[in-house]
């Protein structure tokens, strides 16, 4: 009686467990389709492979057979039943993923409210007239109909930043309203600190300016790549620090990645006027990536928006990088003694016992040090440029570590470390179409890194106010190597328009 217990125990077992199977397979096969996740050569020669096995394995467990074939039919079917769970969590952590980091164009933006600091303001209510800098931006209406709802006494609107901000130094008016990002501009370079915030409100619009989208399977594109030195939502308004080009040319497997100073002078798209190239970020990021592609003559189809900490969690996600670190020209990084090594603040902006430092010559980085080298210029003679050389080591290092197969164990924390710091206009099916191409191909890619420069001057900035700041004087002849490396990118190949 035991015994026709046990048999129909074991029966019930090998039908859950055929089921279970069948059902993985069908909905992994499905997930796989669905996504797009392999060319179709692939996944239709493996998923006959695939369902042959499954046949047979079902047919073994479901059919009479010695005990040895049942238990090893029953091994292979839990392997394939975990190696199938595997597949659709990642790839569900996937979707996820791009679904997270996908820009939808939703902006956000901070304004505030500032008296002077020896002002007896305290609140809102207690202003009889606030002064108003009326940018040209998609966020002005909102900022100041939501000022409006607050606010209902004696507004005077002024159409240049230096006139707003001398209006309350100058008592004329009791508060300002401002973006706050072009007011940290303004009081940089000016040396202003005697204005007070009392409230601030957050600004969420649509933006309505895009990219084009191209095949990347069959034509060259760029990537803007945009650091910014930011805690917060990376859809937040910001200067960019970091601006780097990646010009992708799948047909002939070459790669350049092209830096770009965050001083650089150029002429911003929409303003049609000079200014330092980290001031386009605070108008947007697509702002900065037709700027460059103004300054290059190139035309930008992608970008990816990336804060410094989520870059720092990123390399140590990796297991760090291996990095040439250049010896450093002097020895003190501002008052610190640094003595012959690399050494900055830590990704907080703090030195004192948490100063970072990194020997010359080739280390493996972690991501505190690599932001550190990336952040670097005081000890170096060539300052900005050489910050950007070294940017560009680092994104070259962090590239080449990412096309490893050992990577893929590190998959889950490596998207988790994006998640929350990276927005991009990258679509999942891109990503996908230029994943599925590496797979058919098996692109063996040449990477070329290049870093424009510039000499160092002042000159009349749009975002100060039209008052001068310290920027960078591209070098003509090193912005030509560049669109001639650009060009010998772009036009490498036979490819589809």
């Amino acid at each position: 009686m035991k015994k026709v217990t046990s048999k129909k125990k074991n029966h019930r077992f090998y039908k859950f467990l055929s089921f279970v199977l069948f059902f993985l397979t069908v909905f992994s096969i499905s997930v796989l389709i669905h996504f797009n996740v392999l060319p179709n050569k692939y996944l239709i020669v493996g998923s006959v492979i695939i369902g042959l096995i499954i046949f047979l394995l079902i047919y073994k467990l479901n059919t009479k057979n010695n005990l040895f074939t049942k238990l090893m039919c029953s091994l292979f079917s839990i392997v394939i039943v975990l190696i199938e769970i595997v597949l659709c969590i990642y790839s569900f952590n996937t979707i996820e993923f791009f679904n997270n980091i996908f820009d939808t164009g939703f902006k956000n933006e901070t304004y505030g409210i500032y008296v002077l600091n020896d002002s007896n303001i305290k609140k809102v209510n207690d202003i009889k007239n606030i002064a108003i800098y009326k940018e040209d931006s998609e966020s002005y209406d909102k900022a100041l109909n939501k000022l409006k709802e607050k606010y209902s006494n004696d507004i005077k609107e002024y159409s240049n930043i230096t006139n707003t901000v001398n209006s309350v130094i100058n008592k004329e008016n009791d508060a300002l309203y401002i973006n706050e990002e072009y007011l940290n501009i303004y009081k940089e370079n000016n040396k202003i600190d005697n204005l007070r915030l009392i409230s601030k409100y957050n600004i969420i619009y649509k933006s309505k300016d895009e990219l084009r989208k191209v095949n990347v399977t069959k034509k060259p594109f760029a990537i803007y790549i945009s650091g910014i030195d930011t805690n917060g939502k990376v859809n937040k308004s910001a200067r960019s620090d970091v601006n780097i080009l990646v010009f992708v040319n799948p047909d002939t497997g070459k790669i350049l990645l092209l830096n770009t100073p965050r001083d650089y002078y150029v002429t911003l798209n929409s303003k049609n006027a000079k200014d330092k190239l980290t001031h386009a970020g605070i108008y947007g990021t697509i702002e900065s990536a037709k700027t460059l592609g103004l300054l290059y003559d190139a035309e930008i189809y992608y970008y990816a928006r990336v804060n410094f900490t989520s870059f720092v969690k990123i390399i140590d996600n990796i297991g760090g990088v291996k990095v040439d670190v250049e010896k450093p020209d002097y020895r003190y990084n501002q008052e610190i003694d640094c003595g012959s090594y690399v050494c900055e603040q830590n990704s907080k902006r703090k030195f004192e016992n948490n100063t970072i430092y990194i020997k010359p010559g080739v280390n493996t980085l972690n991501g505190e040090q690599a932001l550190a080298y990336a952040r670097n210029r005081h000890q170096y003679s060539g300052g900005d440029n050489d910050r950007q050389i070294h940017q560009g080591q680092i994104i070259k290092a962090v590239i080449e570590k990412l096309m490893t197969p050992s990577i893929l164990t590190k998959y889950n924390s490596i998207l988790k470390s994006l998640s929350d710091g990276m927005i991009t206009n990258i679509e999942q099916s891109t990503i996908t179409k230029l994943v599925n191409y590496q797979i058919d191909k098996n692109i063996k890619w040449e990477i070329d890194n290049y870093t424009v420069k510039g000499i160092d001057g002042y000159d009349v900035c749009y975002s100060t106010g039209k008052s001068k700041a310290y920027v960078l004087i591209p070098n003509e002849e090193s912005v030509l190597i560049a669109k001639e490396k650009i060009s010998s990118i772009l036009n490498g190949g036979n490819n589809e328009k």
